[in-house]
């Protein structure tokens, strides 16, 4: 009884913290923070987006959007928010997220509650106010501002929310159905999604000019398991000369030593090209003139663990694995998993050659467990500078590149379809919050969100005053 007792008042404890932190200045918050306290609140760990879906759909009918409910299941949960009827068939402007978040472990550690949405200290603060709901809210609040020009004026396009489930698992429950089954309806001539973002201190000559990077590339996830049988002697009082944990062990000691090959790709060449326009001086020639200066760059390169990976693949050990049994039994089996990330232009064939080679053991056997969409990088073009003439609007004398991105997400399903898509969160985050994305005390300030909220209402505000709608129905 004292333990039930003594858990209900930290339970209340922490309900009155979190009511006080959000009580402070209610008045002066504004809006986009309050919906997206609400919004974190309704727990949308990957399989169970509908509750959250349901709640952000009903708020953008609210409002007085078109609002269309792909699919309705509490694993997959899709919908679309437009300014005009999806069949209305204009050229689309997709503005995507997703409605699924990370689990959050170890509750205890966080400062409020995970799911609480606590406003406190300048900031929302709860599991997806980054990863990604931060970013549904400004999509969507960013688009209201245009629907009396909707409805007052015929605009040559229309501008599309897409919220899907199923990004933190690989986008199968969302942004694949939408590509098979919802693509022609939709009609996207471009796509702006997750990805980039502001990254301070990447400058030399100006450290604390704001550097903004559009992702136009993102490397394909590759998941392989090795697995290794083996009939030996199975007390571990009499090691055999070769056994299989051994032989593994070996083998990914030569994995992990081997030289991982420099490659240069588009996207790549691009990215450094356009750092080097930005950055000026003789670093910046040197970064768009890497044929020239190779010899000098690479060893800088390859101490830098991010510019790294980003030039070549990448392969990581996540599990190690043996059937259970007493410490004297050797196993007779054993499998290793590996997280691959490969370049665009990468062929996987070529690849796991590669790795069978580097492993120097005929006897593992390789098997795929999930590959990434493969797609080539979006060619910057004009929607590209549209988001960069937005993002300088907001942020004045910032740096905009091009970008390609370590890791992966639902862009790529749209990107394999041919249709242009960046990825662009457009915030600028110091380091420190960057690093709760999927951690602990995940927060997003509200100055930010109102910043990003205002990059996508400039976005809107180019492409109208840019006439883009009336060229491509011309």
């Amino acid at each position: 009884m004292h333990r039930i007792l003594a858990i209900l008042f930290l339970s209340c404890l922490l309900v009155s913290r979190s009511l006080f932190a959000q009580a402070a200045d209610s008045d002066t918050i504004p809006h986009s923070a309050h919906l997206l306290s609400r919004y974190i609140r309704h727990a949308s760990v990957t399989g169970n987006e509908r509750m959250a879906g349901l709640f952000f759909s009903t708020v953008a009918r609210q409002k007085g959007f078109h609002v269309e409910i792909l699919t309705d299941e509490p694993d997959s949960f899709n919908f679309t928010a437009s300014l005009y009827p999806l069949d209305s068939g204009k050229p689309n402007i997709v503005l995507l997220n997703h409605i699924d978040v990370v689990p959050a472990v170890s509750k205890e550690e966080f400062t409020y509650p995970p799911f609480a949405g606590v406003i406190a200290d300048g900031k929302v603060w709860g599991r997806g106010a980054i990863d990604n709901k931060g970013m549904g809210v400004m999509q969507l609040l960013a688009m209201e501002d245009y629907l009396d020009l909707a409805k007052d004026s015929d605009l040559p396009f229309n501008v599309t929310m897409l919220s899907v489930s199923g990004e933190e698992t690989g986008g199968e429950a969302g942004a694949k159905i939408i590509v098979t089954e919802f693509l022609d309806l939709l009609n996207p001539v471009v796509v702006y999604g997750e990805g980039g973002s502001g990254v301070p201190g990447v400058l030399v000559r100006e450290p604390d000019r704001k550097l903004f990077g559009i992702s136009v590339a993102f490397k394909r996830s590759l998941w392989i398991e090795l697995k290794l049988s083996m009939t030996t002697i199975g007390h571990g009082s009499v090691p055999p000369v070769s056994y299989t944990v051994q032989d593994k062990v070996q083998a990914l000691n030569r994995l992990v030593d081997r030289d991982r090959r420099i490659t240069f790709s588009e996207s790549t060449r691009n990215m450094f090209y356009e750092l080097g326009r930005v950055e000026g001086g003789l670093r910046g020639f040197a970064l768009r003139n890497l044929w020239l200066f190779r010899p000098f760059v690479i060893p800088a390169m390859k101490r830098e663990e991010v510019i790294h990976a980003l030039i070549t693949n990448t392969i990581t050990i996540t599990a190690i694995n043996t059937p259970e049994g007493p410490p004297n039994l050797i196993p007779q089996e054993i499998t290793a998993v590996l997280d691959c990330r490969l370049l665009p232009e990468t062929d996987t064939g070529e690849f796991l050659e590669e790795l069978r080679r580097a492993l120097g053991n005929e006897e593992v056997d390789i098997r795929v467990i999930k590959e990434g969409v493969h797609a080539l990088p979006t060619q910057v073009d004009k929607f590209y500078d549209y988001m960069k003439e937005a993002l300088k609007i907001v942020y004045p004398g910032s740096g905009v590149i091009p970008v390609l991105a370590p890791a992966s997400n639902d862009n790529n399903y749209f990107r394999a379809r041919g249709i242009p898509t960046y990825g662009m969160l457009p915030v600028f985050l110091p380091v420190y919050l960057i690093e709760t994305i999927h951690n602990v005390d995940e927060r997003l300030p509200i100055d930010a969100l109102e910043k990003g909220l205002d990059v996508y209402r400039q976005l809107i505000a180019v492409l109208i005053e840019s006439g883009y709608g009336r060229q491509v129905i011309q």
